[in-house]
């Protein structure tokens, strides 16, 4: 008769089904959505949403007729549940980071046959970091200017990089360094040459057609630039010119100094001579 029951009860845990919905690619800095449903909600008294951390399961957020909706304290402002039901039930991960990547189960817990769970594996893409910069590599030619732009972004799988400008660009080797967080930084520069007058931008795109893309406008003003470069220069003779006037003061002084201790010197020797001097007289 205890078999009898056992097997009864396995069978109705077993015969309930679940359907779990939602992208396995989330992207970075955006939010994440996941559903579960079950074909049979009689005897389900909570439904709960877990993970694997550290290898270890973890409780998100609970949902039950007699307590109520409870979202774990770790996990406030993080998990949001967005469906409360005992036949089905969601979650929005908000604000998805690299610390989000790995496995969620929604489990239905049914009395008194047990749980029965959905696992969703869940991995994370997109750029978390970008970098721009630019410098002037050659800013003494006649009439125009080359710039160096650079372009730089971490992410995962390593991020991709393309340029859009309205001038000609040298373009450099793609660096990628793997990172210990499972991450990838991607590197690229590009030389531009434009006229002195001309103010403008280009844009580094990132991830091109894929979720996640970005575009990264710089812009620079190659006027406002030069005359940064001239004032520094003028700043630079102005610096040296003071240095030579201190020079050329300091070594009149020290002349002037040398003088007047050689003076001192002549006028003590003068009046020590006029001391010993014996007058000699003469007999007629």
């Amino acid at each position: 008769m205890l078999l009898i029951l056992m097997s009864a009860l396995l069978f109705k845990a077993s015969a309930m089904k679940i359907n779990s919905y939602g992208n396995r690619t989330a992207v970075y800095g955006e939010d994440a959505r996941y559903r579960c449903s079950a074909n049979d909600q009689s005897g389900v008294l909570q439904v709960t949403w877990q993970r694997f951390k550290d290898d270890a399961l973890e409780n998100l957020a609970t949902y039950s007729k007699r307590f109520g909706l409870r979202v774990n304290t770790p996990y406030q402002g993080k998990i949001e549940l967005t469906e409360e039901s005992l036949n089905s039930t969601a979650i929005t991960v908000k604000n998805v980071s690299w610390h989000d990547d790995g496995c969620y189960i929604c489990s239905f817990n049914v009395y008194p046959y047990g749980s029965t769970e959905e696992q969703i594996c869940v991995s994370v893409e997109g750029i978390s970091q970008v970098d721009t910069g630019y410098i002037v590599i050659s800013p003494l030619l006649k009439d125009s200017v080359e710039i160096l732009f650079s372009c730089s972004a971490t992410g995962k799988p390593a991020p991709t990089i393309e340029w859009d400008g309205s001038s000609k660009y040298t373009q450099s080797q793609t660096t990628i360094v793997s990172n210990s967080d499972n991450t990838f930084t991607s590197s690229q520069n590009i030389t531009v040459r434009v006229p002195l007058a001309w103010d403008g931008h280009v844009d580094c795109l990132l991830n091109t057609g894929q979720r996640g893309q970005r575009r990264e406008r710089i812009p620079y003003a190659l006027s406002a630039g030069h005359k940064q470069q001239k004032g520094g220069l003028s700043e630079y003779v102005l610096g040296l010119s003071i240095c030579a006037v201190v020079l050329l003061f300091c070594s009149i002084v020290g002349v002037v100094l040398i003088w007047k201790k050689k003076m001192s010197q002549y006028n003590k020797e003068s009046v020590m001579n006029q001391r010993t001097f014996t007058p000699v007289t003469l007999i007629a």
